[in-house]
Formats: structure tokens, sequence, C-alpha cells
């Protein structure tokens, strides 16, 4: 027998790692500096007044210029140099006339200047126990409030998006009225909650749908969310503020007049703007009020907001028969300062006004 070798070979090394080759990192291009010359207007300084640099001040030379039709369908704010080939947002609202205001930039200024926090501006410990009956009437009250406020956000958001960029005053101003919207329907749910009681019955909301599904353009919206409602809404808020039984509640309609009162001077502005601007455009407005006022009607009818405001203001259904003579007053105060507000504006209201409504001015 011939003895046999083992036949296996020994492990080989690995080859060598070899390195990667080496590449030189990617260099920048060198700056051609071409934008630096894209102005319209170079050297502008604007200087801050007594009250510091606010947005009315920025409107020297160019960047004052408002055109009565924005034909630049970008974001291209007013006085930049567009560039060329941005494909087309298409805004629906590009005429001056369909939305401007001139105290919209002192109303922005005012509006975050006057800002307020339920969350600590309100004197929540000063809400104490209240008959039943009242407090399931401020319930009530508030519950239909914050349906009012979240019409307001709703409305004011749809329209803000459809307005040309060149009309900055008026979209940052609109953009703090979403803001108080949004604040309103916080405290009135908030004073809901705080005191034992909660929300109540959903209001009816035929003025909420008639302002949301309005589709005539931003001033027959104005005309409805600001005049028709609005007004109604500062005046209840006036009353509650005046009949209110804390001091949390006295802040809270405090604090909603001033963030109201901005809105309707927004509104007048614009409406007024819109009268002296356009052929015909006080005719629309007293057929748009003809409609408007007939929806607000219907909505009266409903007895709960009535009743509800009876009890707050007397106190108690003990003393329903004085409050609903303070919620004759209220209405009559409410339609005395809408007839008046037209009457301004050029929009006669003298026939077809509803009875319904007048009934009020006579009882007074």
């Amino acid at each position: 027998m011939t003895d046999k070798t083992d036949d296996k070979s020994p492990p080989q090394p690995p080859p060598p790692q070899t390195a990667p080759p080496q590449t030189a990192p990617p260099q920048p291009a060198p700056p051609n500096l071409k934008w630096m010359g894209k102005t319209h207007q170079w050297g502008t300084r604007v200087k801050p007044g007594k009250h510091g640099l606010r947005l009315g001040d920025l409107n020297v030379g160019i960047y004052g210029e408002v055109p009565p039709v924005w034909t630049d369908q970008t974001r291209a704010p007013r006085g930049a140099v567009s560039r060329r080939g941005v494909p087309p947002l298409g805004y629906a609202i590009r005429d001056k006339v369909d939305l401007w205001a001139d105290s919209a930039a002192d109303m922005y200024e005012e509006a975050i200047q006057r800002r307020w926090a339920p969350a600590v501006d309100v004197p929540w410990s000063t809400v104490k126990p209240l008959p039943d009956d009242v407090e399931r009437s401020i319930c009530q009250v508030c519950t239909e409030l914050s349906q009012y406020a979240n019409a307001d956000v709703e409305s004011v958001t749809y329209w803000q998006s459809q307005m040309a960029y060149g009309y900055h005053e008026i979209k940052q101003f609109l953009a703090t009225v979403s803001f108080d919207g949004a604040r309103h329907m916080e405290v009135f749910r908030k004073r809901a909650l705080c005191n034992g009681g909660g929300l109540g019955l959903e209001g009816p909301g035929e003025v909420n749908r008639m302002i949301l599904e309005s589709r005539g353009g931003w001033t027959e919206a104005v005309l409805y969310l600001f005049i028709v409602r609005g007004l109604f809404t500062q005046t209840m808020y006036r009353y509650l503020h005046r009949y209110a039984h804390n001091d949390a509640e006295r802040t809270i309609f405090a604090h909603c007049l001033e963030d109201k009162a901005r809105h309707l001077t927004y509104a007048i502005d614009h409406l007024r703007y819109a009268v002296n601007h356009q052929d015909d455009q006080n005719l629309i407005l007293q057929q748009l009020c003809f409609i408007g006022e007939r929806v607000l009607v219907r909505e009266l009818k409903d007895v709960v907001l009535r009743e509800a405001l009876t009890i707050v203001f007397g106190n108690g259904i003990s003393e329903a028969e004085e409050g609903g003579r303070i919620f004759r007053r209220m209405m009559s105060d409410y339609i005395t300062r809408y007839l008046a507000t037209l009457k301004w504006l050029g929009v006669e209201r003298r026939t077809l006004f509803p009875e319904e409504l007048s009934a009020y001015l006579k009882a007074s």
C-alpha cells in the first residue's frame, strides 16, 4: 500500500483591498450676481413714525402704487420684479374695487396691538354659580355665538385665498379677522363649559348658510358677514356686556366688541369704496339687502336665541317681561344702526323693508 497524502490546499490569504479612486470634491460655480440688478426702485428708505414702523409706512414710491387691476397671477410681492416662466395661480379677485379699503393697513396694526388671549386675559375665577335658568341661557347664547364665529373663519379664509397678492394689506388684515373668529369660538366655548353648564342647542344657521354659500363676490360676502350679521352680533355683544353677571363676561364681551369694531370699520370702508368706484353698486347692494333681510327674519322666528337672551337680560325667567323689553330695545338699536349705515353708504332701504324688523322700531 502506498501512503495517500492530503490533497487539500492550505487557505489562501484574501486579496489585498484597493482604495477607491480619489475624486475631487465638486466646486461651486462662480457667482454671476445678475440678480443683484433686478429691482424696480432701489434706494428706498422707509422711516418709522411715533408708533413704530407700521404697515402703511411702507407705501412709498413704487411700493405704494396699488393698481386698479392686479394682472400678475403669481405670488410676487407688490413692487418685486416678476420672474418669467412662473406658472399662474389663477386668483379670482384681481380688481381693487372688489376688496379695497384704505383703512385696512391701520386696522391690521390695531389688531396685532390689541390681541388678547382668553386663557389668561379673562378673569375666569370671577365666574360663580348662577341660577340654573340663567346659566342654561348664557350657555345657549354662547353656543350660537360660537357658530357665528365659525362662519366668520370659514367665509373669510375662503375668500382670502382668492385675493391677488398685490393687495397684501387686505389679505393681512383679513388674517387677523380669521384669528379673531377663532378666538371668539374659543372664548364662548370656554364660557359655556366653565361653570357647570355645557353647550346648548345648535342654532338654525340660515344666515350662516347664506354667508358661507355666497358666491357673488367678496363684496356680497362683506355685506352679509359684517353688516347684516356683524352689526347684529356687535349689538348683542354690547347688551351682553351691559347685563353681564361677572367680570369674566364683562371682559369677554369688551374684547369681542373691540374686535368686531375693526371688522365693521373695514366693511363700511370697503363698501363705500365699491359704491364710489363701480356703477350701480348701490343698487346691487340694495337687492342683496332685500335677500339678506328676509333670511335674517326667517332665522329670528326661531325662539331659542330670543328666549335665552330675554332670560339673560332679565336675570331669570321670573323677570322675563323686563328681559323682553330689553331684547326689543336691543333689536331696535340694531335696526337703527343697520339702516343708518346703509343710508351713509347710499343704499336705500325705505321701501320693501321687512315688517317683522320695522316693527321693532315702532315698538321702541
